[in-house]
């Protein structure tokens, strides 16, 4: 397969899906059907051997559950099921170029080589910069923050980095309108991120604050005071990052903004605003041949290592309306009778389970969450309780991602830090993601209680 095939079809199978918001054309849905048949078809001998089989499986059986001609239409054009997360995926993103063309990062480089002396000064400084930038830049803010601590003063302190780099990004799970697992709640849920984004953030923060806290009590003085060549002065760089936080506030909202005076939903404003943003952002700080070269570096770097997501989104979602399709509604809610699962307090913990054991042996949370909340979504039992599945659902996405050793954050950390996945996955953060979740949960029932 040539190497600009996989690009191509990604950012055709995006673009088009934005161009049908704006310009209704016929066929739309079939040619994003058939841009996600290319994307599936020339990622796949690049994926890795889980993924495969993962894909596989799903394939074989959402066929067989109808394989009449009527059956394998539908199944086709329920691959663009899932179109708009995937734009979002996409083209988000681009928001990294600016970040990085404006060298925000160095900036906070030097305000962590100021102001960290201790471990868990260390700890609380990535983990912030894990939540804030990787809320927008996605995992691609972790090699990089890893490489900013990877310092002689920071290296023996591996552990810490590493707890704060997971935890940090992970949280932005529960609030980031820039991330896929927020996308998915609010396309099929009756919830708006409005209402999320509160209660998100306040989670984040208490973890934040016991994390920060747990570190504290076995925190170690970092032997040498880490200094740096830049010649920046600290009140530039705090001007900076103050700039760079200004920035993503006003474009969030923009968006919020957007979505309140027009009929658009915020699912498509958000791969709009960060197409429009930052090419403009992009050409206020550099000539038009730098954002022209960051963008060959996005098409030909960014969007092929999106192969392992995109094809288990476009899979999961196809394979979630199959199940839809063929009664899966109607099994979910025979199985919570036969359970006498009639409480949206008691369908949680369920939730969270359903999601973290199948994560533990390789099934992605994407896959899971998206046919339980293709199904709950529709489900008149809990029709009045979106708002908590939602939660929920987003609570158990962290758990399965936090621990589960063949997570995406795991194995691009264990790459990174040449430690095993499994290690950082179980000993590192376990512990840690069973209290989130419980935290969570308590939170959800303190809304149940008052709502």
């Amino acid at each position: 397969m040539k190497p600009t095939f996989r690009p191509l079809s990604t950012l055709l199978m995006g673009g088009t899906y934005l161009l049908s918001i704006f310009i209704s054309f016929p066929y739309a849905a079939f040619l994003i059907s058939l841009f996600a048949l290319f994307v599936l078809v020339s990622y796949f001998p690049y994926l890795p051997r889980t993924p495969k089989i993962l894909i596989s499986v799903l394939l074989v059986a959402g066929i067989l559950m109808d394989a009449s001609g009527n059956g394998l239409r539908e199944f086709f054009l329920a691959l663009q099921t899932n179109a708009n997360l995937l734009a979002i995926f996409i083209f988000v993103p681009l928001l990294s170029i600016p970040i990085q063309q404006g060298q925000y990062l160095k900036y906070i480089e030097v305000i962590f080589a100021y102001y960290i002396k201790k471990t868990h000064h260390l700890y609380l400084f990535t983990t912030v910069a894990a939540g804030s930038v990787g809320a927008v830049m996605n995992v691609g803010t972790l090699p990089i923050l890893y490489d900013l601590t990877n310092t002689p003063s920071f290296k023996p302190f591996d552990e810490v980095r590493l707890k704060a780099l997971s935890r940090g990004f992970v949280m932005a799970f529960m609030w980031s309108p820039y991330f896929i697992s927020m996308a998915l709640v609010l396309s099929y849920f009756d919830v708006t991120w409005l209402q999320l984004f509160p209660i998100g953030l306040a989670v984040t923060v208490i973890m934040m604050g016991i994390g920060f806290l747990q570190e504290r009590k076995n925190s170690s003085t970092i032997p040498e005071a880490v200094t740096t060549q830049n010649p920046v002065t600290l009140g530039a760089a705090k001007r900076k990052v103050l700039e760079l936080a200004l920035i993503l506030l006003a474009v969030t909202a923009v968006i919020l903004v957007t979505e309140s005076l027009t009929d658009l939903s915020v699912l498509t404003i958000i791969p709009l605003a960060a197409i429009v943003v930052s090419a403009i952002w992009s050409l206020l700080i550099g000539p038009p041949r730098e954002l022209f070269q960051s963008f060959q570096e996005y098409v030909r770097g960014k969007v092929p290592s999106m192969g392992n997501e995109l094809s288990i989104f476009i899979i999961a979602g196809a394979f979630g309306t199959a199940l839809l399709n063929n009664g899966a509604d109607d099994w979910i809610r025979y199985l919570l009778e036969t359970l006498n699962i009639t409480h949206v307090l008691i369908l949680i913990p369920v939730l969270a389970l359903l999601m973290t054991i199948p994560a533990w042996v390789g099934v992605h949370p994407i896959i899971t969450a998206a046919i339980l909340a293709i199904t709950l979504s529709n489900s008149p039992l809990f029709a009045d309780d979106h708002l908590y599945l939602s939660l929920g659902l987003l609570a158990g996405w962290m758990l399965a991602i936090l621990s589960s050793p063949f997570s995406g954050l795991n194995l691009l950390l264990a790459a990174i830090s040449r430690k095993t996945s499994v290690r950082i996955a179980f000993k590192l953060n376990l512990k840690f993601a069973l209290l989130v979740w419980i935290v969570c949960y308590l939170v959800i029932a303190a809304l149940y209680v008052i709502l």
